[in-house]
């Protein structure tokens, strides 16, 4: 067995940001060509599977990861290695009942759901294709929290990235071969799963259910390598705890005494996971249901905003139409929207170990070093991210999706309104993340289940109306995030007794960011417009600009701290150099 080497916070977030880059960008490569091949109905089906599903998924592995890191790291402190290895061995068995409990769930409610989310049955091949996602998902989640609590993110890193591999090659390739097969049987038959097609929108209509089931079932199948790869992980390397490590150990706590702690922390933990994830199930239940109900009563304003977007046969039942339209959110809009809370989760979950370490040895001072990072350096993606995509929302879409010009004329708008409750977004999950640390799991599920019900209020209220429509959801994840993020602020503070002082911490990330977004918008609308027209090229120029004026205003207004630069690999080279040139905050 190898020995144990600990990852400091912004180590262990080097290595999360490294396969979340690799896996944001091989999972762009998968959501863009499936998005093009799907189209906004068949984008409907899968958004609608998805969503029950992370739900659901999160119940079952979000809340026991958390607690199996945070025990872990608090026997490690102690150096007692006997507990760790008994955590790991209950943690396993928990798991793998939650993960058989959580298929049985998503497998036995489906249709329920589908029905009274989606007023349609084309959903239920989704939902149940990813049903036993959840089992290997909870199984990979027991390893992930384990050698999380170890401070190794190695094995979360590569397992995300075999998974995300696996789900390109085999969604694409199932979702291509059903759509494959579809045209085959149009043209040999004119019959295409049994109804027959009097044309190839309509070829494409029929076989839009099966293929996002396709699709799907390559995200079930990723869970599976995921899983196999870390069993043999562990099988074969094994955790560092050496024999000599055990030998010395005091005697581990009753496995009783281990397994209810482990729940303890866990159950808040997950309840909060859930209400989460409540935010895109309401935003699924929500926007397809009100959308309904504008096409039906106000038919004649929605046509005048849909007509031109909505192929025809689609807007043939509102149904349809509605589908339509959550699917152009769904898949397009929060395809990008999701990407900057996936990279800012990862400080939270590198965080959760080292602050557990350091509140639980009472280093007040490498406590709040710790909490002050996560903030700026959660801040040093969010800010500029929101912000660029609040001005670059349209020319984004067109250059991811270029053969989907309706679904990217519905989604851009939205987009850019959701681009406002990114920086609320990206820094709600690592303080989340801190206060589990702190020892108060239970405060994330009461300030997301405020902000949850606010937005079902708002979605409620605002999608309804024709002139607001589906940019409704933009305006209840604002709120819900916003209040969200205020609550944790709050609360952060009354527990650890450190003033955070939020605007001190963001401000130069602020100021860097609307340089960015700026000079990105400036470059696209004046000063390439005339040169290269709406390109793609002009676009990634435009981008490109945008991100080096981001980088040389951070670096001159000092956003970054020697205490950030100190916790990466080789921290104290990069420190000396940009203290040379007082570049460090």
């Amino acid at each position: 067995m190898q020995g144990r080497k600990s990852q400091s916070l912004l180590q262990g977030a080097s290595i999360l940001a490294a396969s979340m880059i690799i896996v944001k960008l091989i999972g762009a490569v998968f959501k863009i060509p499936l998005g093009n091949i799907l189209d906004g109905e068949g984008m409907g089906y899968f958004g609608t599977a998805y969503s029950v599903f992370t739900m659901v998924y999160a119940f079952s592995t979000a809340g026991l990861p958390a607690a199996v890191a945070k025990m872990v790291a608090e026997q490690s402190v102690r150096e007692r290695y006997q507990d760790i290895r008994k955590i790991h061995t209950l943690s396993k068995k928990l798991f793998f009942c939650m993960g058989i409990l959580g298929f049985l769930l998503m497998a036995a409610f489906s249709k329920v759901y589908v029905d009274a989310a989606t007023k349609s049955d084309n959903a239920l091949w989704s939902v149940l294709a990813i049903s036993p996602a959840i089992f290997f998902g909870c199984m990979t989640s027991a390893y992930r929290g384990y050698y999380e609590g170890m401070r190794d993110m190695s094995p979360t890193a590569i397992s995300q990235v075999i998974e995300v591999v696996a789900k390109l090659i085999f969604g694409l390739a199932l979702s291509g071969g059903v759509l494959l097969l579809a045209n085959s049987q149009y043209k040999a038959t004119g019959v295409v799963f049994g109804n027959v097609a009097s044309s190839v929108e309509e070829m494409r209509h029929f076989a839009a259910p099966y293929a996002s089931a396709a699709a799907i079932l390559g995200v079930t199948i990723s869970t599976f390598f995921g899983t196999a790869y870390l069993l043999i992980l562990d099988k074969k390397r094994g955790d560092g705890v050496t024999a000599e490590d055990l030998q010395n150990s005091p005697k581990p706590m009753r496995s009783r005494v281990l397994l209810v702690r482990l729940v303890k922390i866990a159950i808040p933990i997950s309840i909060g996971s859930i209400v989460v994830n409540v935010a895109q199930f309401i935003d699924t239940f929500t926007i397809i249901n009100r959308l309904d109900y504008a096409f039906r009563t106000h038919s004649t304003e929605m046509m005048a905003i849909f007509g031109n977007l909505i192929p025809a046969e689609k807007m043939a039942e509102e149904a349809g139409a509605a589908n339509f339209v959550f699917g152009s959110y769904n898949g397009y809009a929060l395809s990008i929207f999701n990407l900057v809370p996936a990279f800012t989760s990862i400080f939270g979950k590198s965080a959760l170990p080292n602050v557990t370490a350091a509140w639980t040895a009472h280093d007040y001072r490498a406590t709040r070093i710790n909490i002050q990072s996560v903030i700026r350096m959660t801040c040093l993606i969010a800010m500029p991210a929101s912000l660029g995509i609040l001005a670059m929302s349209h020319p984004i879409l067109s250059l991811l999706y270029p053969t989907r010009a309706a679904e990217v004329a519905i989604a851009a708008p939205v987009l850019s309104l959701q681009g406002i409750s990114l920086i609320f977004l990206g820094l709600s999950a690592p303080i989340f993340a801190v206060l589990q640390a702190l020892g108060r799991a239970d405060l994330p599920p009461m300030f997301m289940l405020i902000g949850a019900t606010l937005k079902f209020f708002v979605n409620w209220i605002t999608i309804g109306i024709p002139a607001i429509n589906v940019q409704g959801a933009a305006a209840g994840t604002v709120s819900c995030y916003a209040t969200i993020l205020v609550l944790s602020l709050i609360w952060l503070h009354k527990i650890t007794g450190f003033s955070v002082h939020f605007v001190r911490l963001s401000i130069k990330s602020f100021v860097s960011g609307l340089l960015c977004a700026g000079t990105a918008y400036a470059m696209y609308h004046w000063v390439l417009a005339g040169i290269l027209g709406n390109s793609s090229f002009n676009t990634l120029v435009s981008i490109g600009f945008g991100a080096v004026v981001y980088l040389v205003a951070i670096l001159l207004l000092r956003g970054v701290s020697k205490d950030d630069v100190l916790m990466l690999p080789k921290g104290e080279k990069f420190a000396k150099l940009l203290a040379k040139y007082r570049l460090l905050g």
